[in-house]
């Protein structure tokens, strides 16, 4: 017969094991029930992004096509004398009208002198509002005469006298998709190994990670049958024998396949659960080891002084120690507690020093996800900074350029602080430069509005954001502006007394979907700077816990004396900490300071590529380059420059024609040269410098015109906007040749 003790330990011993073996099992469900919700949601994403960025270049094509024929034609009225089937063969479109302010056709492919009238035409007669859009839109649909299906876009004539619209037919339409399937996934990835197939209604691959499978039918490619493949719901399939988590849907006349390996998305429980289930064996194993110890003794007290001590213990008084001597194993029990105590307070201070430093490490990455490369070229100047209240903070500045000659800017609050506030700024801050970047006409309150409802979908912590938001016209001096809740800026002028910007502003981002913010624009003469701020500027408090203020913050730029942006962040940094004065800081501050010096001084000319772009943008780039005065030996320079940029877009790009846009500079004086094509996206930048050890017959081809830029020019940059590739380079003149002194 088995003692007491040494039933109650086998009992223990079976409990645990049950135990343990439930929640290793318990554990391992639900980490891959989370890993297959997971993929399931990337999967959907991922087809939902696909989808509409599908369709959307038809409708920004189409809409260059209309703008091109009304900057061409430039008045209402002026279509009427026009080969109108000349101009819809030369643009490759079906249809035409030219619509007056009184929303009658003037002239076009038909129904001139009729009144605009059905659904196809309501809609646009928006372009004829003076606070209506520029250009619009609308989704393919069947004309109503004859039953096909046209895809209509129309923009505003520049002196809105009326607009143009223009239609595609449904073979160019369709012809204009076939182009852009193919290839359209091949550098789309899902996770790590995760690809997106496209094929279309004859099941034929035309996209495809691996574009050596194009052209082959979808089960040659994957194994897949398209018929067979069920779409609108997650699947499991085995492709070139691997198995995937896959999803299928139409996009437009072609079905899009969606795989995600099964190893990567079960890869982090794959690699969590080992650890986890060693962590529970130990915790479980030193479980039974001390109530064992503890079943060896059955005296009461010993039992519930041991009891006491443990409860102790769990309540976090790690201080504590366990004294128990009545017998060897209660001893023995007394000192593995102290043992484990001491463990774990080590354990816990360590953690805390790992928190610390993961936290220092959060804060430098998110100062480096704020822009500190303030931007020094010819005709603005901006500056600003953020210091966090916490190690991590929520308020954020970005500025970065929206097309050639705009720049965009804006300060944001997000309402949460330390760890959290930081996580959802990092998302506001992306969301905003996409809806910037994305929206062609550049209006600030249409990517609040794009960024307020993306913030809306996915808002568990129930968070929000007070931005203001502006864009800047290096041409102009105007800024146009949308603020979402956000502390009002200040305009300083030469001569005046700092003016506050109090348009009414919209609710902050993130409280409310479907908000219109409304867009406002402000004037800034030569040398006008603006500055924006988060409350932690007014609402910094002294120790008596008065608050700095809208006022002391005007005094403060006003006495400041100077409109260079970098000198204004320092003045107002400078007043805040002498008005804290060792005060805690509440909240995070951030400042941001804009000035428009000037417009820039540029020429631009457009050639179509051909065998004369070559030559004819060298003479364009040589007698700008005369006029501005420039060195010869310079000048020889740009025109090598350009000839060998050119050079690669006439053979390589693929681009139907490119533009050549020239800005001088007067400090430090110098031109830079940009070159931009509708071609292929192609960084000529990411290509690896050439090894000039190598012999001629031993090095690859390549690089070796990039590396002469690198060395001829004093400024090489790339970038890829509105579907254009823009290179640009620049060289700082040396000074003029002087004449030769004549003797008589």
């Amino acid at each position: 017969m088995l003692t007491l003790p040494a039933q109650l330990r086998i009992r223990l011993l079976v409990l645990v094991a049950v135990s343990f073996c439930l929640a290793t099992a318990t554990l391992w469900k639900g980490e891959t029930m989370r890993a297959e919700k997971d993929a399931r949601v990337l999967l959907e994403l991922n087809y939902r992004d696909v989808s509409r960025g599908f369709t959307d270049r038809a409708d920004y094509h189409l809409v260059s096509v209309a703008r091109e024929i009304a900057n061409r034609l430039g008045s209402s009225g002026r279509l009427a004398a026009t080969d109108v089937a000349a101009l819809c063969a030369e643009q490759e479109i079906a249809e035409i009208y030219d619509v007056d302010t009184r929303g009658i056709v003037v002239g076009g492919s038909r129904l001139v002198g009729e009144k605009v009238r059905g659904e196809q035409w309501s809609e646009f007669l928006r372009l004829l509002d003076p606070d209506g859009p520029e250009s619009m839109s609308q989704p393919d649909r069947p004309r109503t005469s004859d039953g096909k299906v046209f895809k209509y876009a129309a923009v505003r004539f520049p002196d809105r006298s009326g607009y143009i619209e223009v239609g595609w037919s449904e073979e160019r339409f369709l012809r204009f998709l076939r182009q852009r399937a193919y290839g359209y996934t091949r550098s789309w990835h899902i996770d790590e190994r995760g690809f997106i197939v496209f094929v279309d209604r004859n099941g034929v691959v035309t996209s495809h990670a691996d574009m050596s499978l194009a052209g082959k039918t979808l089960v040659e490619a994957t194994g897949l049958d398209p018929a067979a493949v069920p779409t609108g719901t997650p699947f499991r399939a085995t492709i070139d024998g691997e198995p995937m988590f896959c999803y299928a849907g139409p996009v437009r006349d072609y079905l899009a396949v969606l795989a995600d390996p099964v190893a990567d998305v079960f890869a982090s429980r794959d690699r969590f659960m080992p650890r986890m289930a060693a962590v529970l064996l130990a915790v479980f194993a030193l479980l039974f080891a001390s109530v064992s110890l503890m079943l060896r003794n059955r005296v009461a007290g010993s039992v519930r002084r041991i009891g006491d001590a443990l409860h102790r213990i769990a309540c976090g008084d790690l201080g504590g120690r366990v004294e128990v001597r009545s017998s060897l194993e209660f001893s023995e029990l007394s000192d593995s507690i102290n043992a484990t105590v001491v463990a774990l307070r080590d354990a816990a201070e360590e953690r805390v020093r790992r928190i610390e430093a993961e936290l220092e490490l959060g804060r430098t990455i998110q100062q480096a996800a704020l822009p500190a490369d303030f931007p020094s070229e010819e005709g603005w100047s901006l500056a600003a900074s953020m210091e966090a209240a916490r190690e991590v903070g929520g308020d954020f500045y970005d500025f970065f350029p929206v097309g050639e000659t705009h720049r965009a800017f804006l300060v944001a609050d997000v309402s949460g602080k330390g760890v959290t506030g930081a996580l959802y700024m990092m998302n506001a801050k992306t969301l905003l430069k996409d809806a910037l970047l994305a929206d062609p006409e550049r209006d600030p309150a249409a990517a609040l509005s794009r960024a307020n409802d993306e913030l809306c979908a996915n808002n568990p912590a129930e968070m929000f954001v007070t931005a203001w938001v502006g864009v800047l016209d290096l041409e102009t001096g105007r800024v146009a502006f949308a603020n979402a809740g956000h502390n009002p800026p200040l305009h300083l002028r030469e001569g005046a007394a700092p003016e506050w910007i109090r348009e009414k502003s919209g609710c902050p981002l993130g409280c409310f979907e479907g908000v219109a913010y409304k867009r406002r624009e402000i004037a800034l003469g030569a040398g006008d700077a603006l500055f924006l701020y988060t409350d932690g500027v007014t609402e910094a408090m002294d120790r008596a816990g008065a608050l700095f203020g809208e006022e002391r913050l005007a005094a403060t730029l006003a006495a400041a004396g100077t409109r260079v942006p970098r000198a204004l962040d320092v003045a107002v940094h400078a007043a805040v900490s002498a008005f804290a004065a060792g005060a805690p800081r509440a909240d995070d501050l951030t400042v941001l300071a804009v000035q428009w010096l000037s417009a820039p001084e540029r020429r631009m000319r457009t050639f179509q590529n051909d065998e004369n772009a070559l030559a004819a943008s060298a003479e364009f780039l040589e007698r700008t380059l005369d006029e501005a005065g420039c060195p010869p030996k310079d000048k020889a320079r740009l025109l090598v420059a350009l000839d060998e940029v050119v050079s690669n877009v006439v053979r390589c790009s693929g681009a139907s024609g490119l533009a050549i846009t020239v800005r001088f500079s007067r400090d430090p004086r110098g031109a830079t040269v940009s070159v931009s094509d509708d071609g292929k996206p192609f960084d000529p930048l990411r290509i690896p410098p050439p090894d000039l050890t190598l012999g001629a017959d031993e090095r690859p081809i390549g690089g070796l015109g990039i590396l002469l830029l690198r060395k001829t020019m004093d400024g090489l940059s790339y970038r890829h906007a509105h579907g254009c590739n823009i290179l640009s380079f620049r060289k700082n003149f040396g000074p003029a040749p002087t004449a030769p002194e004549s003797h008589a």
